[in-house]
């Protein structure tokens, strides 16, 4: 086993998570993969070999924290599409609309009245 595959410890199994936590405690419109990699000490290429060899690349889990950050926003309060672009980092809210279209299977617009159906259902009396 020559020096380079031999694994090195915990660091890099734990790269995904490490930067998970990081973007978790970003502003999604300020952070990128080089601020990322910055902050936990690599250099950006290394950050992509790390993040490659646990099976994963810094956009797929930057989507999963803008759409874990949709989710919980959109339970508490509702914002227009374009308000959540904003926060969640989007450069433009057709890009946020696409996305979330992937993430849930239908528009901004169908999960809406959704949710409108299911509150108002909630809020009527059962008997």
């Amino acid at each position: 086993m020559d020096e380079r595959s031999r694994p090195r410890g915990k660091t890099r199994r734990l790269m995904r998570r490490r930067v998970l936590h990081v973007l978790l405690l970003s502003n999604l419109d300020q952070v990128n993969a080089t601020r990322v990699a910055q902050v936990l000490c690599v250099s950006p290429s290394t950050l992509r070999r790390r993040l490659r060899a646990e099976g994963a690349s810094y956009q797929q889990l930057l989507d999963q924290v803008r759409r874990y950050r949709c989710e919980k926003t959109l339970a508490r309060r509702w914002l227009p599409g374009k308000g959540q672009a904003g926060e969640l980092g989007f450069s433009q809210p057709n890009s946020f609309y696409r996305a979330f279209g992937r993430w849930t299977g239908m528009t901004y617009t169908q999960y809406k009245r959704r949710q409108r159906r299911c509150s108002a259902g909630a809020a009527q009396p059962l008997y």
